[in-house]
């Protein structure tokens, strides 16, 4: 497989991330309510750093509006190259959610598993009651494949959190597109 290390559409930037990205990362990865619905957080400042210094290039993305030139998230597409799957995620900052960028870059994030890295699946998950995370996924055409009950705990609320599967195969992503 060969990574880009940076992808673009119309709006965003998605790039290496760097560790001059610190204060814009540890400003979600920090904060509780940024954080509610991950396994991890919220960060202390060596966690964001260590973040930030295992962030693989061509994995492991900055999200940046064009129109602002900064890092309001961070996304990742994460392959098992042996099943010709990957994972995708993501997380914004909470003053840039409900513009669309979520869905963006996860249609972004998609085209490039298939397209680019060719990929045969691409899976991606969220907290079953996280709406803006799964509607990114039921936007972008994934299809909600399964519920795990009480798959994970939540460190912001501190009780166990239902996990929604989402998937897309390749032939339904080329079929969507014509």
């Amino acid at each position: 497989m060969t990574y880009k290390d940076t992808l673009e559409t119309e709006r965003l930037i998605l790039r290496p991330l760097v560790i001059e990205d610190f204060d814009a990362v540890h400003s979600w990865a920090s904060n509780p309510a940024n954080t509610r619905y991950m396994s991890w957080g919220p960060n202390d400042a060596k966690q964001t750093q260590d973040f930030i210094n295992s962030a693989k290039c061509g994995k492991d993305f900055a999200v940046v509006p064009k129109d602002l030139g900064k890092v309001v998230g961070s996304c990742g597409i994460y392959p098992d190259v042996d099943n010709d799957t990957a994972e995708i995620g993501w997380i914004l900052h909470m003053d840039y959610w409900k513009r669309g960028y979520g869905t963006e870059l996860g249609g972004e994030l998609i085209r490039y598993g298939f397209e680019d890295l060719k990929l045969r699946r691409i899976n991606a998950f969220c907290a079953a009651d996280n709406y803006g995370s799964y509607r990114i996924m039921e936007r972008n055409s994934m299809r909600r494949e399964a519920l795990h009950l009480k798959s994970f705990w939540g460190r912001v609320d501190k009780e166990w959190i239902d996990r929604a599967i989402y998937a897309i195969l390749a032939e339904e992503y080329f079929q969507k597109r014509g």
